[in-house]
């Protein structure tokens, strides 16, 4: 199983987050904050979590009977390493994207459902950065003391978690708001898919 969240991003390179912006704290991550909301709005157009897709042949797609495609960029090698493994997929349900997920050569992290995008980024050294889709911005310049904040999963801090093998793998958002699965947060399930 890999579990990323953002406290991973504090070892990537720091970049400048321009603009003002406001605290990003234990309270914002247990609010119903920007990340749950963006996240959950996926959640009338993911797979349903009992369901599972099956990969092409080349491990770039992985299409479900009840048409949703998971499109992934490069193709996925399967297992995932637990380490430097970066994601950049998209869920299509029909031709209107639902979810895209990507990572950035930096570690940034962009979600964008139907249209909203989160973003969260870096910022100096250990500090970390978010902006909502309707352009707020929360920063904390130490992002490991958020760490500790009660609830959820690394304090609440968004992230991905995955488990798979060299046959199957499933993805899912952590700390989304939704019931907790296996003491990792993931309480929203984005792809489960298998090799045909």
């Amino acid at each position: 199983m890999g579990l990323k969240s953002v406290a991973g991003l504090l070892v990537a390179v720091s970049i400048n987050c321009g603009g003002s912006s406001s605290n990003l704290d234990c309270d914002w991550l247990a609010s119903d904050n920007c990340w749950k909301t963006t996240a959950s709005a996926a959640q009338s157009c993911l797979p349903l979590p009992s369901s599972s897709g099956t990969f092409s042949a080349d491990m770039s797609t992985c299409t479900y009977a009840a048409g949703q495609v998971v499109t992934f960029t490069p193709p996925l090698t399967l297992p995932v390493p637990n380490n430097n493994s970066t994601w950049n997929f998209t869920v299509a349900n029909g031709a209107s994207p639902c979810l895209t997920y990507q990572e950035g050569v930096s570690k940034n992290v962009t979600l964008t459902v139907m249209g909203q995008t989160f973003t969260e980024d870096a910022a100096g050294i250990s500090g970390l950065h978010v902006t909502c889709p309707d352009g707020t911005s929360f920063s904390n310049a130490n992002a490991f003391s958020l760490l500790s904040c009660p609830g959820g999963s690394f304090g609440g801090l968004p992230g991905i978690a995955w488990s798979g093998g060299s046959t199957s793998l499933s993805v899912g958002l952590i700390n989304t708001g939704g019931d907790a699965d296996g003491g990792f947060g993931l309480s929203l399930s984005v792809f489960d898919c298998r090799a045909p």
